[in-house]
C-alpha cells in the first residue's frame, strides 16, 4: 500500500472518530502530479480500505469516474484552478454546517480559529453536491487564499498542501464553530 492511500486511510478515520463526518459521508483526495487519489462513492471514511480508495487523472474524464464519489468534479476543479493545493478534505462537521444556515461567514472568537481558519466563507449554490456550480465556486474562494469553506445546505470543503493540513482546517473549523454556539447559547442565558 502506497503512502498516499494510507494517508487517506487515517485521515478517513479521524474524521469519523471526530464525528466530522456521517457513517457513509464525506469524502478525501490527494493530488499526485497529473493525477488524483479519491475516496469511492459510498465509502464508510472511518473504516477505508486500499479498495476504497481509486486513481485517477486529473485533466480528463474516464470510465472509471462513475466508481469516484460524487465530488470528484469539485476536487478536480480544485486542483485544476489551484496547483499549489494537494489535498482535499470534504466533512459534514455537524455545528458548522448549522451555522452556514444563518451566517454569510463564519469569523472564529477562538486564538485556535483565529490562527488557522481566520474567516470561513459560506457558499450558497443552487446544487450543493456535485455540480459545476458548486466546484467553480470553491475553486474561485480556494485562489482568494481561503483555506476552507462552509458550503450551505451540505458541509465543509478544506485544502492544504498535505491532507494533515487540510484536515486541521476542518476540525479547527468544528471546534470554534462549537465554541461560538456555546457562548451564543450562553449569552442568550445571560439576557
Amino acid at each position: 500500500m502506497n503512502d498516499i492511500i494510507q494517508q487517506i486511510i487515517f485521515t478517513g478515520r479521524v474524521l469519523h472518530e471526530l464525528k466530522l463526518v456521517s457513517s457513509h459521508g464525506g469524502n478525501l483526495s490527494i493530488k499526485d502530479g497529473e493525477y488524483l487519489y479519491i475516496t469511492k462513492t459510498g465509502r464508510m471514511a472511518g473504516f477505508l480500505t486500499e479498495e476504497d480508495i481509486i486513481k485517477l487523472p486529473i485533466h480528463q474524464e474516464t470510465k472509471q469516474d462513475k466508481e469516484a464519489s460524487i465530488e470528484l468534479i469539485v476536487h478536480r476543479q480544485i486542483y485544476k484552478d489551484n496547483p499549489s493545493i494537494n489535498a482535499v478534505v470534504h466533512a459534514h462537521p455537524i455545528t458548522a454546517t448549522a451555522l452556514g444556515y444563518f451566517l454569510r461567514e463564519f469569523i472564529p472568537m477562538d486564538i485556535e480559529g483565529e490562527l488557522f481558519i481566520k474567516k470561513v466563507p459560506i457558499l450558497e449554490v443552487e446544487k450543493p453536491s456535485a455540480s459545476l456550480e458548486l466546484a467553480i465556486g470553491l475553486s474561485k474562494l480556494f485562489q482568494e487564499g481561503y483555506k476552507i469553506c462552509i458550503v450551505k445546505n451540505h458541509g465543509s470543503f478544506s485544502t492544504g498542501k498535505t491532507i494533515n493540513e487540510a484536515l486541521k482546517y476542518t476540525s479547527t473549523l468544528e471546534n470554534s464553530a462549537e465554541i461560538f454556539y456555546k457562548w451564543m447559547t450562553l449569552k442568550k442565558m445571560q439576557s
